[in-house]
């Protein structure tokens, strides 16, 4: 039977359907038509005569020849009943019609039928099957690869069964079980594993762990992690359900045989092929003994012969090649195991050098993936992935189109998981997925600087998974009139608040956190915006859809960009010793109205080996007995010699003629003091450059704008703090912070700025918010501190929540959750501020510049926060610093910043006046070199 299929609209469900679907409020009840007329009388028919002709129909639908006839006949008594007031009997027979007509994959039909029964009056009742309804309509609608028809059925279906059933309902368990498998076999894997993980949590807390509902969930948990790339922690669930179904269900039963097959591909997966073999051949034992109809036992078999020919054990010769090639066309064996058998057959060729069956393979796997899967599903991209790879070879041009159009789509695809992942480490995965496709767009480009370019604007958009809305909303930020603060406003609204939701959601503080931005404000902010801009201004479309100016048109020809970026090539358990089998730190320099170069720097490991950051963790940590964290006690120079050599000789050729760096760093790179490095001839990289640093790549937009301390604006300082909350000591003073903010405050008021000195318990964090939201520049002058798991940190905690700033009244205790009376300032707290007004942002404390090195941003810790936050730059330290030493330090760099110096400048001629000796207790490079100014 022919099925118009429809396109998937991937996007056009907002994270807020996925992520908050297992509890949501009753439905409001809609007026609708009854079919053939609302007006109509119902027709005396009782149920069982109703009935009886229903089964009537159906016995006729079975005979040869009569299905039409059938039909017919089903489709008039159900109207007849669709006119009566029996409304459950209704809504039930239709809902059995509809599910009947897809069990034997009539797909028509069944379209035909629920369309029709969503139209009746019983389905406006208060009738608790129409939950049934709408959940069998929405596996009509996966049938039909109608994934936002899919979504938008199943969340009503969940929605009443809550309402009907109750939260913790079997029932509504079912429906998120349905929710999860149907938005996985969309694609959408991390929403899948979100909604199921939960699900299981409810399951296990409601039935116990032994219950077989149960496992089944934790079965189709584990296959969502695998197709995440998550081998490894889909294992854990596998084993734990096939000794479990074992154990209840005897050696020789289906779900076994189901279990041990998934167990194996685990394993297969990990690349442990001894393993896989014995839990394939589990399965065909089971199969043997079965004896049910199908292929079972031949396919145990095909598994089998897979995995040999994958490991090596079975030579690929003719007459295999012939069955695995005969395996890649039979429907009766699983997609997953043509795909696989499809792409060993490709390998294997292009080994031998026959291009033209290795890129049949690859195409045959990638027809069945998208076939099976969808276009945007983690099989569709490896296929997609390989024949880039492969046409690289031979028609380097064909393959730069093709990985532009894979990053993309995979681009797109990574935003959407990170935002609805639910927790980090499934945000990581679907990260890493992309990486190797990256690792080997980069190869491409650096063997072919005409790709280069479309390569530098993919590393420009994937550090921070930048989607369409916010590139939108960037542009319309540079279309509006420069005076028009109220849209300018809005439009950064909307960027702070969808850029807090990722973070949050990629990091499993969004759902759970009713302080944490949620979805629906993040598409309200957009909508407002776009509203804004619409009503105020009558832009063309052309005008709308320019692009972002590139890096060659922003820079002067004095200025230089260093864009560094990292790609890795995992191995199969990601979660090993050593789970990278590559990794390329790679740096694109961009000169005004010039192509960018890219530079291969080659592993970062090597670049800063675990000596090296061990002496920066001594760095970090180690501390004499001064005040304010102290002053470490280690050697910069150990610490960071050769990184020069490493990270900017490579690059002197394309630097000529700059003198100014803006640099953007990657991944532990954040914790360079890029201005400290010292050539061949000790020449530090801040004597020949002045170096600015920028959060992320979009940055370079706003270096335009003005860059020196604004005129007559309104600062807040706060130093000279009181910890101490009731019996609680809290931290030990910093006398000399106090000194500092009088300094500085004396300093900008003579400079004609409104300024406001919170010291001892006044610089709480409500009234702090309050008034840093209003202000232009914010100094604050504490103890602040980042610890990783090594120094003490807890690894199950959000790196957001172990960066801080200490305020006032701050006692002992550090709940690390939102709360805006424990006076201690969180990076994810900071986060939700909106510092859009601060022209900078002054965090005179130790480690503020640190965070957790993470593959969506690169870094995770207060300078994320603050980016996100709105403040359009900060100044902050990589370790602990002295506290006599911090307060001369800023005290002269305000002094320079009054008078007249950009931001950078004053930082620069401040480094250079305490290197000098001309700032007392700075001269030591642990106080001037710790220093940092990031631009957002």
């Amino acid at each position: 039977m022919s099925l118009s299929r429809k396109s998937p609209c991937l996007m056009c469900i907002v994270a807020s359907v996925l992520v908050t679907l297992i509890v949501v409020a009753p439905l409001p009840q809609a007026q609708a038509q009854t079919p053939g007329g609302a007006s109509q009388q119902a027709p005396a028919a009782s149920e069982e005569a109703l009935k009886a002709r229903i089964d009537a129909a159906y016995t006729l639908m079975m005979d040869t020849g009569r299905f039409d006839e059938g039909y017919a006949q089903l489709r008039a008594t159900l109207l007849d009943a669709a006119r009566s007031d029996l409304y459950e009997f209704t809504v039930e027979s239709y809902s059995n019609a509809g599910a009947t007509f897809l069990n034997n994959q009539i797909l028509d039909n069944a379209e035909e039928i629920f369309a029709e029964g969503l139209k009746t009056r019983a389905m406006q009742q208060d009738v608790a099957k129409r939950a049934d309804f709408y959940l069998n309509y929405a596996m009509l609608k996966q049938a039909e690869k109608d994934y936002q028809g899919f979504v938008s059925m199943c969340a009503t279906a969940t929605n009443l069964y809550a309402h009907y059933h109750g939260q913790e309902s079997q029932e509504l368990l079912f429906a998120n079980d349905v929710l999860a498998t149907g938005v996985a076999a969309f694609g959408q894997i991390a929403s899948a594993i979100n909604i199921e993980q939960r699900n299981l949590k409810l399951a296990q807390r409601v039935a116990g762990t032994d219950d077989r509902f149960v496992w089944k969930l934790e079965n189709n948990l584990a296959d969502m992690l695998r197709q995440m790339g998550a081998p490894t922690r889909a294992l854990q669930y596998d084993l734990a359900v096939l000794e479990k179904r074992t154990a209840y269900y005897g050696p020789d039963h289906f779900n076994v045989l189901v279990s041990a097959n998934n167990t194996a591909q685990d394993y297969l997966d990990l690349g442990r092929y001894d393993q896989a073999l014995r839990y394939f051949q589990q399965d065909r034992d089971v199969a043997v003994v079965l004896k049910q109809e199908g292929n079972l036992v031949e396919q145990a078999d095909a598994w089998v012969l897979y995995t040999r020919a994958l490991s090596g054990a079975q030579p690929l010769d003719e007459p295999t090649l012939a069955q695995l090639q005969r395996l890649t066309g039979d429907q009766s064996y699983p997609e997953i195991l043509a795909i696989r058998i499809a792409n060993l057959l490709a390998a294997h060729f292009a080994a031998v050098g026959d291009t033209q069956s290795s890129m049949s393979q690859f195409e045959r796997a990638s027809s069945i993936a998208e076939a099976t899967y969808g276009a945007v599903h983690p099989l569709a991209f490896a296929a997609r992935q390989a024949i880039a790879n492969l046409k690289a070879k031979t028609n380097p041009t064909a393959a730069a189109a093709d990985f532009a159009a894979l990053n993309d789509d995979m681009l797109r695809w990574n935003w959407f998981q990170v935002s609805t992942a639910g927790n980090p480490i499934v945000a990581e995965a679907s990260r890493a997925l992309a990486d190797d496709m990256l690792h080997d767009y980069a190869r491409l480009a650096q063997e072919n600087a005409s790709v280069v370019p479309a390569f530098a604007e993919a590393v420009r958009r994937w550090p921070t998974l930048e989607n369409e809305k916010r590139d939108l909303l960037r542009r319309l930020s540079r279309l509006i009139d420069l005076n028009d603060i109220e849209t300018r406003h809005l439009i950064q609204t909307g960027i702070r608040l969808s850029l807090a939701y990722q973070e949050a959601a990629s990091s499993g503080d969004s759902s759970d956190d009713p302080g944490a931005v949620q979805p629906g404000q993040v598409e309200t902010a957009y909508q407002k915006a776009t509203a804004q801009v619409m009503a105020r201004y009558s832009f063309s479309q052309s005008m709308v859809d320019k692009p972002l100016p590139s890096a060659e048109t922003l820079l002067q020809s004095s200025q230089a960009l260093i864009d560094y970026f990292i790609t890795r090539k995992w191995r199969a358990d990601r979660e090993s010793a050593d789970p990278l089998e590559d990794e390329r730190l790679y740096a694109i320099v961009t000169r005004k109205d010039q192509p960018p170069r890219m530079f291969d720097l080659g592993d970062p490991r090597r670049l800063i080996p675990a000596a090296r950051t061990t002496r920066m963790a001594d760095l970090r940590s180690s501390r004499s007995g001064q005040a304010r964290g102290a002053v470490p006690m280690v050697d910069l120079d150990a610490t960071f010699t050769g990184l020069y050599a490493g990270l900017i000789a490579p690059l002197e050729s394309s630097l000529m003629g700059a003198d100014t760096l803006f640099v953007v760093p990657d991944g532990k790179l954040f914790s360079v003091p890029f201005p400290l490095l010292r050539d061949r001839m000790g020449a530090t990289l801040d004597d020949r450059f002045d170096v600015r640093m920028l959060t992320r790549p979009e940055a370079l937009l706003n270096v335009g704008a003005d860059q020196g301390l604004p005129r007559n604006g309104k600062a807040v300082l706060a130093g000279g703090l009181d910890y101490a909350r009731g019996a609680q000591k809290g931290a030990e003073p910093l006398p000399g912070t106090r000194k500092e903010v009088d300094a500085i405050a004396a300093i900008l008021r003579r400079d004609n700025y409104s300024t406001e000195v919170l010291t001892g318990d006044a610089a709480v964090e409500r009234a702090l918010r309050q008034r840093m939201e209003q202000a232009t520049l914010a100094h604050l002058a504490t103890h602040g501190a980042y610890r990783d798991e090594a120094e003490g940190g807890t690894n199950a905690l959000n790196a957001l929540w172990q960066s801080q700033v200490v305020l006032s009244r701050s006692g002992d205790r550090q709940s690390m959750k939102r709360d805006d009376d424990d006076n201690r300032l969180y990076g994810m707290e900071i986060m939700n501020w909106d510092l859009s007004d601060l022209d900078l942002l002054v965090l005179s404390a130790c480690e503020t510049a640190r965070g957790e090195e993470t593959f969506v941003g690169g870094l995770r810790g207060l300078p994320t926060a603050i980016d996100i936050a709105g403040a359009k730059r900060s100044l902050l330290t990589l370790w602990p610093v002295d506290d006599a030493g911090t307060a001369a330090f800023m005290t002269g760099f305000y002094g320079r910043l009054a008078g007249g110096q950009t931001y950078s400048q004053a930082l620069r001629q401040t480094r250079r006046d305490a290197r000098d000796g001309k700032i007392s207790r700075a001269h030591d490079p642990r106080v001037w070199a710790a220093f940092v100014m990031f631009e957002n």
